[in-house]
């Protein structure tokens, strides 16, 4: 099988693994300190390196989180970490293309360890480009840009779009994929004003939405506490750090917080305008692209860990800043148990957000948006990927068809827009009028409930605010 594609930004040479075709650390744009991507080209190296060719068989530079600063570290971190891992199954071929974004709070993560490893080896290219984390793609700083990680995410997806013969891919047919801030991500990117999004026929959100676009105020805040915390004058000086400068100034700052919300795309009306809402509708409208959206059943029930003065005192306020009085008044009972605050906890973080943007898409004539309520693992907070990933020698007996079930449902959406599983003759319900979702058990994959929840209107959008 040919091993070989030529692209935008260089000749690769990929490896072969399980009848694949793996390509790694392959670039597509540049990373400057707190300025929006640039488009990577080989003709800046002279003619000879455009013709040259380069072997992706190893991981590239990953973006800069706590993890760079452990000593003898075998993986290169970096700020210029803008490349991309594809696995596909022919280079001569033209399967879907599921571009994936990693979850980590928009903290952690990078393609050297795919959250949906489930993804590889099929009959679709999968392809898991890098962007930049916390304060280095996030953080809004005096004289730097605003959405920097998003717009290595459309970066990515640019590239994607124009390399899609070279490896293999469908580019009429493109889906993205995302687990928490991954989903986050998926979520202001198809609210944004970029028309590279109207190219996207189909996402799939697990455990996120739209609940981490914020407003510019917060977000400003949030840079300024940092640098608050570490005795830093201004935001401006930010630039003078190294990369492990920076990150450790980050990381002083978070520790000993819940900082799942701190970082995430901000409204500047330029990338992310205002009324993101209508954005959204307005080019589900134009596009028809489908929906699959996730939550779990509950989300962070391993908080049950914690005290409840540790939950109500500190994890609320991280979670929300001022917005968790909010969630709490609207989702609470005047009496409630430290079971009931850590269930009012995930809705507010996942299953309220899930619904809401559920519901806003279906209110849209002919939508097709499918939804879930993940009960395997106990609804923890990606627990669906980790059923997805898990080997089936780790499963119960009983629940390993249900896997390939469920995995075969979500195979034939990304192919076809219907998820439809032939054996069992299931069809996944739309989330219409009738709110129907199909609960996610091991043992049952059919069973479907109505979703009653109405929440307020009132309820902010916008899950974290200070």
């Amino acid at each position: 099988m040919k091993k070989i594609m030529k692209t935008t930004t260089g000749t690769y040479h990929g490896v072969m693994d399980h009848n694949h075709v793996d390509f790694l650390g392959v670039p597509f744009g540049y990373g400057r300190r707190f300025k929006r991507a640039e488009e990577f080209s080989m003709a800046k190296f002279g003619t000879n390196e455009v013709n040259k060719m380069h072997y992706a068989v190893h991981n590239g530079v990953q973006p800069m989180q706590n993890e760079a600063l452990k000593q003898n570290n075998k993986i290169s971190f970096g700020e210029n970490c803008l490349n991309l891992d594809i696995c596909t199954p022919d280079v001569d071929g033209k399967f879907p293309i599921v571009i994936e974004f990693y979850g980590g709070g928009f903290v952690q993560g990078g393609n050297y360890s795919k959250q949906m490893s489930w993804l590889d080896h099929q009959s679709v290219v999968h392809v898991v480009p890098n962007y930049r984390l916390g304060l280095f793609g996030w953080g809004v700083v005096d004289g730097g840009d605003t959405n920097v990680g998003l717009s290595d995410q459309l970066m990515a997806i640019q590239w994607v779009i124009d390399n899609a013969n070279s490896f293999g891919g469908d580019v009429d047919n493109i889906t993205l994929a995302g687990l928490s801030a991954g989903a986050k991500s998926i979520g202001a990117l198809m609210s944004s004003n970029s028309h590279i999004l109207d190219r996207i026929q189909k996402i799939m959100l697990f455990s996120g939405g739209v609940q981490t676009i914020r407003d510019l105020e917060t977000a400003k805040r949030v840079s300024e506490m940092i640098c608050q915390d570490n005795h830093i004058k201004s935001t401006k000086d930010l630039f003078n750090l190294t990369d492990d400068g920076l990150q450790l100034v980050q990381q002083r700052a978070l520790n000993n917080h819940t900082a799942t919300n701190w970082f995430g795309p901000v409204i500047d009306d330029d990338l992310i305008s205002n009324n993101w809402t209508e954005k959204l509708v307005q080019r589900l409208k134009r596009t028809h692209f489908k929906s699959i959206i996730s939550a779990g059943s509950n989300e962070l029930e391993n908080y049950k860990s914690m005290s409840i003065d540790h939950l109500e005192n500190d994890v609320l306020p991280d979670l929300f800043g001022k917005n968790g009085e909010v969630f709490k008044q609207a989702l609470l009972t005047k009496t409630y148990s430290k079971n009931d605050f850590v269930k009012m906890l995930g809705t507010a973080m996942y299953r309220l957000p899930a619904r809401r943007l559920a519901g806003l898409l279906a209110e849209v004539d002919d939508a097709e948006v499918y939804c879930n309520s993940a009960k395997v693992f106990e609804g923890q907070h990606g627990g669906i990927i980790r059923y997805l990933n898990a080997p089936l020698a780790e499963l119960n007996i009983d629940y390993r068809k249900n896997r390939q079930y469920l995995l075969n449902l979500l195979l034939e959406f990304i192919v076809s827009g219907k998820p439809y599983e032939e054996e069992i003759k299931y069809e996944w319900p739309l989330f219409d009028d009738d709110r129907l979702v199909m609960e996610v058990d091991p043992d049952d994959l059919k069973s479907v409930s109505v979703i009653d929840q109405r929440y307020s209107a009132d309820l902010p959008w916008q899950s974290y605010k200070i």
